[in-house]
């Protein structure tokens, strides 16, 4: 499978957080260093702060992923005889 399908599919997404993590990370540092050499100083602080609400919420969604995933693997698997296809009456 290609990359492209492989993030289409569903739940392939999961797999973009640690490069979406790496790069609010990276847009951090520049806009710390931004904020440091006194380049619009207020917009920075505050690009700072919406920057670490989205990695808290990045990590939160992940926390949450890996719980509903280690749930659904503790559940006891279906058995093929219940997934019986009814038959058409018409």
């Amino acid at each position: 499978m290609s990359v492209i399908q492989e993030l289409l599919k569903p739940g392939g997404g999961i797999a973009l957080i640690p490069f979406i993590r790496s790069t609010i990370m990276l847009l951090m540092v520049i806009v710390i260093g931004m904020g440091i050499m006194d380049v619009a100083r207020i917009h920075m602080v505050v690009l700072s702060f919406l920057a670490t609400g989205l990695l808290i919420s990045i990590s939160y969604f992940e926390k949450l992923w890996n719980e509903v995933q280690g749930a659904r693997a503790k559940e006891a698997p279906i058995s093929k005889a219940s997934e019986k296809v009814p038959e058409k009456t018409d």
